[in-house]
């Protein structure tokens, strides 16, 4: 039996997983790093330490996994967008990588901004606004900034493709990778010219562009040797991380929608054909299955929300489980599932970091709406988890608003571990909500990508068939006609306060 390596490249760590042909997890590992943030918006981390990290993780992965090192037959990489790495001809990175969350390049978004209309480019990139975060702002700062570096690169790399680079020595990308740049026609599947040749970008200075799921090469022997694994095995490009966990859950035909509650929340819905026309110009990206895309409604802030909310206020709750063993979520949980639906009336307008959707609004702030002397922690606990909820709503009737049809909802990242958010999405939506058995979802959606490169599976459908779901939570009759009251009295809130953000 031939086993898939996979590397989910993220933020701040690199999880590495070892699957057999029928997905079964065998072997997986966490290394983490620190990102070096300085003044001026920057965020970067030495681009070595993505490479090296990875290594260390495939080694930590195939001690766990207890295979012979030898039977692994490829390697599928997925990774975060937007981190952009200039390297040379050899690929040795030209200076540090400039990370997704940097927002530096605030002088050159506005100078493109200037140069297309929204309208332009959100027909092409599915990019509703060109921020400061977009790699084509990036390229320009560093054309603009550091000329030296500029002239010097031979090739603008994102994260998946420094790793394919490092492992094959070929300079490819991938489309769905790609979709986030600003300087990819999302439509077409090429590079958009016309905006870089307004920014005076070189177009020779970016990779090969490639499917998702497709073999790249072989690793390179002096990488097999060093890593003590398979000469002869073979590189597949993999897809962004939400696109990959969007096929890890099944999220690969219109029906099924996928939520993430992290840091932030992100919907996934897979659809046939971008539809430009929606007035919230929702984020539209190349999905990693050919031919499909992903519509995919942002909120910047929802899991952060209850992190901000313990790590302010619930120091005798940390207290108490650190010296019981206990996870601090759970009793918080505990605490929330002790007060009824509706949190005494306490309401929570989840925007701590400025709105994307259902409009961009930088200028909006988080809200408790509702207290009272008789309003106690729990409440407050609760009531983050309703907010988010109705957040969700929110964005799930943007989706059928579109004719998307919503006929699961399929829940992952932190929030998805518990129980009683579930269920609170369950009753406010009044939809189930289904988990799923493999938690490594992202992980899983980049093995299934390796599989279909290698001829392990003919379709999509056929792999996903492993796909399975743990459990499923059921609105509650009782509590949706209440939330549902909730929920109009949330979509008021913002509208009554948005003027005096």
């Amino acid at each position: 039996m031939s086993y898939i390596l996979t590397l989910d490249v993220g933020t701040t760590s690199v999880k590495t997983c070892i699957f057999n042909e029928v997905f079964k997890l065998l072997g997986y590992s966490c290394s983490e790093y620190t990102l070096l943030t300085q003044g001026n918006n920057m965020v970067e981390l030495d681009s070595e330490v993505y490479w090296e990290t990875s290594k260390y993780g495939i080694k930590k992965a195939i001690e766990a996994s207890s295979i012979n090192a030898k039977d692994i037959g490829s390697i599928t990489i997925t990774s975060q967008g937007e981190t952009l790495i200039p390297v040379d001809e050899f690929g040795k990175p030209l200076r540090n990588a400039i990370v997704w969350l940097d927002a530096r390049a605030e002088e050159e978004a506005e100078f493109i901004r200037r140069g297309f209309s929204s309208k332009e480019i959100y027909e092409t990139t599915g990019i509703p606004e060109i921020s400061s975060a977009c790699p084509v702002c990036k390229v320009l700062w560093i054309k603009d900034k550091e000329p030296e570096i500029y002239e010097k690169t031979y090739r603008f790399m994102l994260l998946e493709d420094l790793l394919i680079q490092k492992i094959t020595g070929r300079f490819v990308t991938e489309k769905c990778l790609m979709s986030s740049t600003g300087y990819f026609d999302i439509n077409q599947g090429v590079l958009w010219k016309k905006i870089l040749s307004y920014a005076g970008i070189n177009v020779d200075k970016f990779p090969e562009i490639m499917d998702c799921g497709k073999v790249v090469g072989k690793i390179l022997p002096d990488v097999a040797e060093n890593l003590c694994i398979n000469s002869g095995l073979v590189v597949t490009t993999g897809a962004m991380d939400q696109a990959a966990s969007a096929i890890g859950a099944g999220n690969i035909d219109i029906g099924v929608v996928t939520e993430t509650t992290g840091t932030a929340l992100v919907v996934a819905a897979t659809v046939d054909v971008p539809d430009y026309s929606n007035t919230a110009m929702l984020n539209i990206m190349r999905h990693g299955i050919e031919g499909k895309f992903l519509i995919l409604p942002y909120n910047q802030t929802s899991g952060i929300i209850l992190k901000w909310f313990k790590d302010e206020f619930c120091w005798n709750e940390i207290e108490m489980c650190n010296l019981c063993g206990k996870s601090v979520y759970d009793c918080l949980d505990e605490l929330a599932a002790g007060v009824s639906a509706l949190s005494n009336g306490l309401l929570l307008l989840p925007h701590f970091a400025g709105m994307l959707t259902p409009e961009i609004n930088p200028s909006v702030k988080g809200v408790f709406f509702g207290v009272g002397l008789d309003t106690k922690k729990p409440h407050f606990i609760r009531s983050i988890l309703e907010g988010i909820a109705y957040m969700l709503k929110q964005n799930l009737d943007m989706l059928e608003d579109m004719g998307i049809e919503v006929k699961e909802i399929r829940s992952l990242g932190g929030g998805s571990k518990s129980g009683l958010w579930s269920q609170i999405k369950a009753d406010v939506n009044n939809c189930n909500i289904q988990i799923m058995e493999q938690e490594e979802s992202t992980s899983l959606g980049a093995a299934i990508l390796g599989s279909m490169a290698m001829g392990i599976y003919n379709s999509f459908m056929e792999a996903c068939m492993v796909v399975r779901v743990k459990k499923s939570f059921k609105p509650d009759n009782q509590i949706t006609d209440a939330y549902s009251q909730g929920y109009e009295k949330y979509m008021k809130l913002y509208e009554c306060l948005k003027s005096l953000f």
